[in-house]
């Protein structure tokens, strides 16, 4: 579950943001409208002038980034001297989980990994498809996806295997876009307007 009620200003805008849900969240809106800013406050990048933010019922506003059980992936979410492999399960061991034999090789099925070398050398789109499996072999609570789908042709497949990844696991995703139809495939959909949220489903 995340529940999020926060208020921040920088510079001359105000996000003054309201969402509780779990499962597979879209937060849609336009550039500006503050969409990365609340992912980064509840990933604990940015501290909330005012509220709180909330995983599976346990307030974490103060907690550093690492106690909070969030992993925020981005465009730019990547080791880029790793090789595919060491990058899908340095997440996983940067928190002291040991994968199952088959779970590296399920997820990279799921998500289309049928590649191999550094990720620097890799197309935007390959590498966050890595960066979102290594995300999720980490065993977040909660994992948030800023603007990393809108590389990919595929975005609709990709959105769905990632969907049912989580769910298997319990882990709730809280994903930004542009585009508001990408909120036809999500459990929930909120739209955020010139820092104001609200829920269209």
């Amino acid at each position: 579950m995340i529940d999020v009620s926060v208020k921040k200003t920088l510079g001359t805008f105000t996000l003054n943001a309201r969402l509780q849900d779990e499962g597979f969240v879209c937060l849609s809106g336009k550039n500006g409208s503050g969409k990365s800013t609340l992912l980064r406050l509840i990933a604990g990048k940015l501290r909330p002038d005012e509220g709180f933010v909330k995983v599976n019922s346990v307030e974490v506003t103060s907690h550093p980034m690492e106690k909070r059980g969030v992993v925020l992936v981005t465009p730019d979410s990547y080791i880029p001297h790793f090789p595919v492999e060491k990058h899908l399960r340095w997440g996983a061991s940067a928190r002291g989980i040991r994968l199952a034999k088959d779970s590296v090789s399920a997820t990279r099925a799921a998500l289309g990994i049928t590649y191999e070398g550094r990720m620097d050398k890799l197309s935007l789109g390959m590498r966050e498809r890595v960066s979102l499996a290594t995300a999720v072999l980490s065993h977040p609570s909660v994992l948030l996806v800023d603007e990393a789908f809108a590389a990919l042709d595929d975005k609709e497949s990709l959105m769905s295997a990632l969907r049912g990844l989580c769910s298997k696991q319990g882990v709730d995703v809280l994903f930004t876009t542009q585009e508001e139809t990408d909120g036809n495939g999500a459990d929930h959909h909120y739209l955020l307007q010139k820092g104001t949220s609200t829920r269209l489903k």
